[in-house]
């Protein structure tokens, strides 16, 4: 099996290299955490949408229909907005049941990026395991596209691609990894057991945490604390098997 890990928006290749692929979108802080804790809190679906225009379109085009806006610019909630990126704000009371029009700085332009694969599913640390057991289930080669900060590398979405190898490697695994797969696997190695570290030590991380957000980086460091594996389809990423509104 062949994993290729691209390590910002603008390195995820074009469709025609895409397209016979699985695909894995990371933004570690904070899109992809929040995402998959919003649809495990019982959001019925999170739209990506690329700018906050858009969603406010949805809400005029629909107003029969309820929806929560989410997202940020700068780390911060944007105007007019009901909820910013922190998955500690995406709880059940807040979010069950309703579909959740979101938007952020990198993530979800990575997602819309990478949706040319045959299947494309929502990482974080939180499920990184599951979304390694699903990779190997499915036996096709593998994307692995990291958001990155503002179009750089970034330690913490490396080290989740990393985390995700990790678990993929093992007795009988054939992994063809990429130079930048076996840089991720290597940094998530140095640092397993020390993830809230890491974060704390990222220039995204650091400015998260000069704003106050520090709950939010010990959230995001958490491995393996959930077995749900998002997967972004026909514009918007569901749990597979959940019940919709």
């Amino acid at each position: 099996m062949r994993v290729d890990v691209f390590p910002t928006v603008v390195n995820i290749p074009d469709a025609a290299e895409l397209e016979n692929r699985a695909a894995v979108a990371i933004d570690v802080l904070r899109a992809t955490t929040t995402i998959l804790t919003a649809l495990t809190n019982g959001a019925d679906t999170v739209v990506p949408v690329l700018a906050p225009e858009e969603a406010f379109k949805v809400v005029r085009d629909n107003p029969e229909r309820r929806f929560v806006l989410g997202g940020e610019r700068r780390s911060v909630v944007i105007p007019g907005f009901h909820l910013g990126n922190s998955p500690l704000e995406y709880t059940p009371s807040r979010v069950e049941g309703l579909p959740v029009l979101f938007t952020t700085t990198n993530g979800t332009r990575a997602i819309r990026r990478a949706a040319a694969a045959a299947e494309v599913y929502i990482a974080s640390f939180l499920n990184a395991p599951a979304v390694a057991k699903q990779l190997i289930a499915l036996g096709k080669d593998v994307a692995i596209c990291c958001a990155g900060t503002h179009d750089q590398f970034s330690l913490e979405d490396t080290a989740c691609a990393g985390a995700i190898l990790a678990y993929m490697s093992g007795p009988g695994s054939h992994l063809e990894l990429n130079d930048m797969g076996l840089v991720a696997r290597e940094l998530y190695l140095r640092y397993d057991g020390r993830l809230g570290d890491l974060l704390h030590l990222s220039e995204h991380g650091q400015s998260l945490a000069k704003m106050g957000l520090h709950e939010d980086l010990l959230f995001c460091a958490q491995l393996g604390t959930s077995t749900a594996v998002p997967v972004f389809r026909e514009g918007q990423v569901v749990l597979p098997g959940a019940k919709r509104a």
